[in-house]
């Protein structure tokens, strides 16, 4: 299937010189503005978002540079890097896979993936999957975040983490991990031997949900319309540095276009790609083993309450209003290098936003306030 994706873009490739028109309508004005606003900052080259709902895309828009050297304006069919917001994609085919009764979200994860070692307590699926499982994020003063080295396989990516003792007893704390999704991947393709992650992800998300925009960032490989990745070095612009992402799939490998993500998470809400009751168990918080609930169910952060709390937003009426008036929100950020991205779906009204600009390390441009008022504004009635 992956094969078939790669030589679908190599074909198409000269075909797409020419300009696309997205068909979906355009953004009221006051949200336009912030857009032009933002992207007017020379620290950030450009930004696309998207917003869709129960009847599909309902208007995406690039502003500034997909490309400044080239001064190619950025356009709803570029592909951006999502960062963590992989994960969610990860999160769907872990729980088509539960529907289907192949994997067990309480099982030790050892069920699954037979070299994990034996001298970690015992930690599942849930708690990898809601980060109360206890697996470290990047190593401080390691460059983990710069890699640019190709693994080929789970396995050899699991060996970057493996052996390094657990942060604390599994459910009694939680900690953001992207690693701990390296060993969701692998447990997943130990639940399902016939297929490997990319097969898995292939027919259980992009083929039944026709995300024919979402591609595993592979640098060598041909992606139309790929917006360049930039980074803030001392304050001014770069070209970001070569990473390879093939260590963390299932935890930010993945480039897509707004759109496709927008597709993708309103469909969970349609009740015929996952089971109403799986979609609940998602969109759930996640306990400790003292009862305490966290900001995670599994895959999604479930609520507005980390934002809330943040300094940065805490004496910010107007967004602290926007958050108060969509209680049944779930979302996911994601950073990676050249890409930061937001997403946020209201569940009460299926509706669903994504904004990515394509650089790292910049102040300027919130993609967080600005995925929520332009959410916000469609969940007014307008």
């Amino acid at each position: 299937m992956l094969k078939h994706r790669i030589a679908r873009s190599l074909i198409s490739l000269p075909l797409l010189m020419a300009a696309h028109v997205s068909s979906a309508a355009e953004l009221p004005q006051a949200i336009d503005a912030a857009f032009q606003s933002a992207v007017s900052a020379k620290t950030v080259p450009g930004i696309t978002v998207a917003v869709a709902d129960k009847s599909g895309v309902i208007a995406a828009k690039g502003y500034g540079f997909a490309d400044i050297e080239n001064q190619v304006l950025m356009s709803p069919e570029h592909k951006v890097r999502i960062g963590s917001v992989s994960k969610l994609i990860a999160t769907a085919a872990l729980m088509r896979l539960y529907d289907k009764g192949l994997i067990s979200l309480d099982k030790p994860v050892t069920d699954y993936v037979t070299n994990w070692p034996e001298k970690h307590a015992a930690l599942t699926l849930r708690q990898l999957a809601s980060h109360t499982a206890g697996i470290r994020h990047y190593k401080k003063g390691a460059n983990e975040f710069l890699l640019n080295k190709w693994y080929g396989d789970i396995d050899s990516a699991l060996a970057m983490f493996k052996d390094d003792p657990l942060l604390f007893e599994p459910g009694t704390k939680q900690q953001y991990s992207t690693f701990a999704w390296t060993l969701v991947s692998a447990a997943m393709e130990g639940a399902d031997p016939k297929r490997n992650f990319r097969e898995i992800i292939e027919q259980e998300v992009f083929a039944p949900l026709k995300l024919n925009d979402i591609y595993f960032d592979e640098q060598f490989t041909l992606i139309p319309h790929r917006a360049r990745p930039y980074s803030i070095d001392q304050g001014r612009l770069i070209n970001s540095p070569q990473t390879d992402h093939s260590y963390k799939w299932a935890g930010g490998g993945f480039i897509a276009t707004p759109s496709d993500i927008v597709k993708f998470a309103v469909a969970h809400t349609q009740g015929n790609y996952l089971k109403a009751t799986t979609v609940d168990e998602m969109f759930s918080p996640a306990t400790l083993n003292n009862g305490e609930q966290v900001d995670f169910g599994i895959g999604w952060m479930t609520g507005f309450k980390n934002y809330q709390q943040r300094e940065k937003y805490q004496h910010d009426t107007e967004l602290q209003a926007l958050m108060a008036d969509m209680p049944h929100a779930v979302m996911h950020s994601g950073g990676s290098m050249g890409g930061i991205t937001m997403t946020i779906m209201c569940v009460d009204h299926q509706r669903a936003v994504t904004v990515v600009k394509n650089v790292n390390g910049d102040n300027s441009a919130d993609v967080f306030a600005l995925a929520l008022q332009t959410l916000s504004y469609y969940h007014q009635d307008h």
